[in-house]
């Protein structure tokens, strides 16, 4: 079954983007699989959550890990994503979702899953545009850590969007503004790209393996080694 737009897509789509580089914020926490259960019951489950209007925020994600740079897979399964349209957006929904009575029935999230109370908040910009009208509601990404080096967030944006054309991939750029952590401000940022199949994904990767770019030394931008996901899409507002 496919919905009709990706995470990434559908936030670019909400956001009317269209010359000018859509912009969203994440909410993000790094969460394990709790004993007994699997990734598939997690992702079951945090569909099944009812998401009420007044604290939904644009787009839910779960980023299942499957070979990431770093420590994160030694202690971490997933990272669970919101997104919102604005900081007013995040404050207002996060608001109610806060004021929600305790209490409920069957089986919740916090069953199958442990999150860390550690919160990150990221500024996200759109490098490229999506591509079509359908993606499934898993597919695949890749992201890498970028070191700026002194370069823009612009000159981040704008070498994202040059990858994620040459990769058939929706590129973003993610700024970490709050949590992690301490690094200077605008040191460092993330590049994302998201496929719009796993066939895409090994196609795009194929063909860079077999005829990889020549580096551009006047760019200062340095990235590292990249980690590789799966994106469930677990809710989207349709407001």
């Amino acid at each position: 079954m496919k919905m009709r737009l990706s995470v990434l897509v559908f936030v670019v789509m909400a956001l009317g983007a269209s010359s000018v580089r859509a912009q969203t914020i994440q909410r993000a926490r790094a969460c394990s699989v709790n004993d007994g259960f699997s990734m598939a019951d997690v992702v079951e489950t945090a569909r099944n959550i009812n998401w009420s209007e007044a604290t939904a925020p644009v787009v839910v994600r779960i980023r299942e890990a499957v070979a990431v740079a770093g420590p994160f897979q030694e202690d971490y399964d997933f990272v669970f994503e919101l997104y919102y349209s604005s900081y007013a957006d995040m404050v207002e929904k996060r608001g109610a979702f806060r004021r929600l009575p305790g209490g409920r029935n069957g089986r919740g999230f916090s069953d199958v899953a442990t999150c860390s109370e550690a919160v990150r908040i990221s500024n996200v910009t759109f490098a490229t545009p999506p591509r079509g009208n359908e993606f499934p509601q898993a597919t695949l990404f890749a992201s890498t850590l970028c070191e700026l080096n002194g370069a823009s967030i612009a000159d981040a944006v704008t070498l994202a969007g040059t990858i994620g054309e040459n990769l058939g991939a929706v590129g973003a750029v993610f700024n970490r503004t709050f949590g992690g952590p301490r690094v200077p401000r605008n040191s460092s940022v993330s590049f994302n790209f998201l496929f719009p199949s796993p066939a895409d994904f090994g196609t795009a990767l194929d063909r860079i393996r077999q005829n990889p770019a020549t580096p551009d030394q006047q760019n200062a931008i340095s990235c590292s080694v990249g980690s590789f996901w799966v994106s469930h899409v677990i809710h989207r507002r349709t407001n």
